[in-house]
């Protein structure tokens, strides 16, 4: 425990006060101090961090801090963002559920140290790295917009702290075709032809559900669907936003057996209609339907035909593009099609499915195995 000494005058007056403690390490550590109350509040502190005199230096600082806490600077960050109800909605979920050890702190205060405890504690609760990575890059908006406002001069949520997510690739489910046919055959027959499309093309669910005939162009030299908008969560239900990114605006080629799945889908409808519903006459995204569908047709697949993958409905997206790499596609076509930000994304989530590299490794290998020559292979 820390104890408050004082220093008296000749006349009995006291003249200051000295905390006295042992640090962690079991060394006798002083600090003068002009009045009682700042005494006890150094020997308060200093019980508080188990006598680490750096943890209550910091504390004292930050104590004495006169700018916002991170709290106050996340609700502040949420109020000037330009995004969408369900952005909104998922960050003040980070705030709620994450921001117990950061959110105190003052923004000025906050340094790498603070980030990388941070960082411990949420692996201590098992949460992921990619969950992590999403909840920091929301801190670093934060914080950024404390520099924008004068509260500091720098941001420290440089990230090179962060844990690597090495398992990303096994997370995703490839799906063969003769799987997805086992799933299919248990999935409601007005469901089908929705599901048929996105393994055919990999487009994200939003961008399905928000598809109307508008946006087909099956009489063109080479039939395309363009992808010009998705489904997003809203305040009480899905509206109608731009797709993810920039890059996700883009134009998909359809196979012909697709082309004549969706000519008899949009007979009869008009152009602003949705071509696939989740039941018929209903509207809107009812993006949880859907995913309950697709989950009750893998339980009965796993069921009664041996099925032994988990696939979710997203990974109808990855699947395709596992088909597409099977037959030939390179990784920039598939970045194209698929719509993302540059081919160093789809390199990343599907670069290992390249068989080229498979073939390449599989033969120096052998080489090496026989102790021949290794071959130069193009």
């Amino acid at each position: 425990m820390a104890s408050i000494e004082t220093r008296k005058n000749k006349a009995g007056r006291i003249t200051s006060y000295r905390v006295v403690w042992r640090d962690k390490n079991g060394k006798k550590m002083h600090q003068s101090v002009q009045d009682e109350n700042s005494a006890l509040q150094w020997k308060t502190l200093l019980e508080q961090v188990d006598h680490d005199t750096k943890a209550a230096e910091m504390a004292l600082i930050r104590s004495n801090s006169q700018s916002p806490t991170l709290y106050t600077l996340a609700d502040e960050h949420l109020d000037l963002l330009i995004v969408s109800p369900g952005t909104i909605r998922r960050y003040k979920g980070y705030i709620k559920n994450h921001f117990e050890k950061i959110g105190p702190i003052p923004v000025d205060t906050l340094m790498s140290a603070d980030l990388i405890r941070w960082v411990k504690y949420m692996l201590d609760r098992g949460l992921s790295p990619k969950t992590i990575s999403n909840v920091h890059g929301f801190i670093h908006g934060v914080v950024q917009t404390a520099v924008e406002l004068k509260h500091r001069s720098d941001n420290p949520c440089h990230g090179r702290y962060l844990p690597d997510d090495d398992a990303t690739e096994d997370k995703n489910t490839f799906l063969t075709m003769d799987e997805f046919r086992s799933i299919l055959q248990y999935v409601p027959a007005h469901n089908q032809p929705a599901m048929s499309f996105m393994i055919a093309t990999g487009l994200r669910l939003g961008e399905m559900t928000a598809l109307t005939p508008g946006d087909l162009m099956l009489d063109a030299a080479v039939p395309s669907v363009r992808v010009t908008k998705s489904h997003q969560e809203g305040e009480d239900a899905w509206v109608v936003g731009p797709p993810k990114t920039p890059e996700s605006r883009r134009t998909v080629s359809l196979p012909p057996s697709t082309v004549t799945a969706l000519r008899e889908l949009v007979q009869g409808l008009g152009v602003s209609d949705q071509v696939f519903t989740s039941r018929k006459g209903a509207k809107g995204a009812a993006h949880r339907t859907w995913q309950r569908t697709w989950f009750n047709a893998v339980s009965l697949a796993k069921k009664h035909d041996g099925l032994y993958k988990s696939p979710r409905i997203h990974d109808l997206r990855h699947s395709h593009a596992s088909l597409m790499i099977a037959a030939g596609m390179n990784l920039f076509e598939l970045s194209k099609r698929l719509g993302h930000k540059n081919v160093e994304t789809t390199t990343r989530i599907y670069g290992h499915l390249m068989p080229g590299a498979h073939f390449k490794a599989a033969s120096i290998m052998e080489d090496i195995l026989s102790e021949k020559p290794a071959k130069q292979i193009v």
